[in-house]
């Protein structure tokens, strides 16, 4: 808190303090819903926000936790943003989005089809020292992902399309990406981070390394053994560049990190887009100050908030419910309840003698009472979906009829499929290569879910009634991943996140990752193959969206899932930010928003 503003609240509460002492029949009290509303944090220009686990680091490169991109999003900047609204990209550092052409590229001595993205980073783009951003910021930043010794093992796919950056000799700030193949997500990864080399890199050790050599896969042994490449990849991997030194172009600064304490960010003085900040889509720097409390157990969390010691945080639907109606709270904060992009869904292991007929799968489908599960469990804070695709997406296929809770529906399917009661103990068989098999599912789930508990409790009650036994099985987290990958079960219950770009689907639903990938239910066939494939390469949209709408109905027929929940964020926010709001894109917030009402919570006693 700056001076003007301790002075400011010293001598508020000091009257607050004179009208008590002198026993004045003036108040101003929060149990008196018509009283003024009175904050501790009235006139702060800051905001904080809890963070309910330390990230692994906050260098942009490494980071690997969500939390960490929470922290990074204030600090480092990339060619292009986003319409959190719209979901568009926006041109960030550049100029414009960029141009695209299709062209033919040499691929290590082969020639094929490729693209070209071309963009020009704008004049006014500086770091914090007055030096210009250029392509090479760009270039050097591709080049700690592309060496192998960087501790990178994640981001390290996502670029191995692009095979070269060439950047003009007479414009630096102009640059072209370059990619071996005409991948369909090219433009959101030609967006590429800029980092400053001669502060990252003062000794010039990745300089003589190009994108192209560092892409070659020919290259590989030579690269990891390389003096250079090691001793860069040492320093950068290191205690330094992890959490001491956090710089980079954008509207805030990173100021301190006490490890399981907090996170401080300050405003950028020296921001070269704070001219633009109300003028273009994307530029915010309001607050004076970013602080990110980190505070681990969630009732400590609500505590504090509760006493104004957050301004921002994210809630269970439990909390949610608790506090929704609770008059004080909502004096000093306010909801915004955004879709979370996610999904919850039950897993079918389609390979599974018993449910391998998609009719089998189509019956518990039905034997779901969703409305039940919402209602009871999820206090409402969720809306049923019925594909991968999340509903924003103009590619979402709406034509797409839920499967209706109906237990009679499901045991006419199972009774066409073949299975029946005939012994009478209440759970259906069928003969399945000579053996007399019931119909006995496994229902496994991780271990501190309790929606995950409560669900396969009504899924136990709902499936007896249609001749179906369900175990129930809960596993450690650990436990549970390796048999879920294993495909060691009948049903399992996850959750996917994610992103606002392009869907490419060929990690959960493509036949190539059964082992291996996210295809744990076993979907899929050389038809549904061919369309992810072909998805992935088509750059017309609406041929592409008709690829999307096809499979989408597949996958709805052949019910390897039974789709669940898009679940809201439960994001409480205080109201001395007016236009405050939360959003679909993760982590659901953009603190750099939030304009300070420099009147709220500033009351004055008012004589009755």
């Amino acid at each position: 808190m700056n001076l003007k503003n301790i002075l400011k609240t010293f001598l508020f509460f000091a009257s607050i303090a004179l009208f008590t002492a002198c026993g004045s029949d003036e108040k101003t009290t929060l149990e008196n819903d018509n009283a003024p509303v009175i904050s501790k944090r009235a006139g702060i220009n800051e905001v904080i926000i809890q963070l309910n686990s330390n990230p692994d680091r906050l260098n942009i490169v490494t980071a690997t936790s969500g939390v960490a991109s929470e922290v990074q999003a204030y600090i480092f900047e990339g060619f292009l943003g986003r319409d959190n609204e719209t979901l568009e990209f926006l041109p960030y550092l550049v100029k414009g989005r960029a141009t695209m052409e299709k062209i033919k590229i040499d691929v290590f001595g082969k020639e094929q089809d490729g693209l070209k993205y071309s963009y020009e980073i704008r004049e006014e783009a500086k770091w914090n020292d007055g030096s210009p951003i250029t392509g090479y910021d760009a270039a050097f930043y591709l080049k700690c992902i592309k060496n192998p010794k960087v501790d990178c093992e994640d981001a390290r796919p996502s670029v191995e399309a692009i095979i070269d950056i060439v950047i003009d000799k007479q414009n630096p700030k102009k640059v072209s990406v370059f990619f071996k193949d005409t991948y369909f997500k090219s433009e959101l990864i030609s967006g590429l981070i800029v980092l400053q080399e001669n502060k990252y890199d003062p000794d010039g050790l990745m300089k003589n390394f190009t994108i192209r050599e560092l892409s070659n896969p020919a290259n590989e042994a030579n690269l990891m053994a390389n003096t250079d490449i090691n001793k860069f990849a040492t320093l950068f991997n290191g205690e330094k560049y992890s959490r001491d030194f956090i710089e980079g172009s954008g509207p805030y600064v990173f100021k301190s990190w006490v490890t399981g304490e907090r996170i401080v960010l300050e405003k950028n003085q020296n921001w070269w887009g704070k001219n633009l900040v109300g003028k273009e889509k994307g530029f915010t720097n309001y607050p004076d100050k970013l602080i990110f409390e980190i505070i681990v157990d969630a009732t400590t969390a609500v505590t504090a908030q509760k006493d104004e010691g957050l301004d921002l945080m994210k809630h269970t639907a439990r909390d949610y419910n608790d506090l929704k109606d609770n008059k004080g709270f909502l004096k000093l904060f306010k909801f915004t309840l955004p879709i979370s992009p996610s999904y919850s869904y039950i897993g079918l292991n389609t390979k599974s003698p018993k449910l391998s007929d998609k009719r089998v799968r189509q019956a518990l489908s039905m034997a779901v009472d969703y409305e039940t599960l919402k209602r009871v469990y999820l206090y409402g804070m969720a809306e049923r979906t019925v594909s991968p695709i999340l509903p924003v997406k103009s590619y979402y296929n709406n034509s797409i009829t839920p499967y209706p809770f109906d237990l009679n529906k499901a045991a006419a399917l199972l009774e066409e499929a073949g299975w029946v009661d005939e012994d009478g103990d209440g759970i259906r068989e069928k003969e399945i290569e000579g053996d007399d098999i019931d119909l006995s599912l496994e229902f496994k789930y991780s271990q501190g879910s309790d929606f995950a508990k409560n669900m396969a409790l009504v899924l136990k009650k709902n499936f007896k009634q249609i001749g179906i036994k369900l175990v129930i099985s809960q596993k450690e987290w650990t436990v549970f991943l390796d048999e879920i990958k294993a495909h060691d079960f009948d049903m399992m219950t996850l959750a996917w996140v994610m992103g606002p770009s392009l869907d490419d689907m060929k990690q959960i639903w493509h036949t190539d990752s059964y082992n291996g990938g996210s295809n744990t239910v076993g979907f899929g066939n050389e038809h549904t193959d061919k369309l992810i494939d072909d998805i992935r390469y088509e750059l017309d949209e609406e041929k592409r969206n008709k690829m999307y709408m096809e499979i989408q109905e597949i996958i709805h027929e052949e019910a390897p899932y039974i789709f669940l929940f898009t679940r809201k964020n439960k994001i409480a926010i205080h109201k001395r930010f007016d236009n405050a709001k939360g959003y679909l894109v993760r982590p659901g917030y953009v603190a750099s928003e939030f304009k300070l009402n420099p009147y709220f919570g500033v009351a004055k006693a008012t004589a009755k």
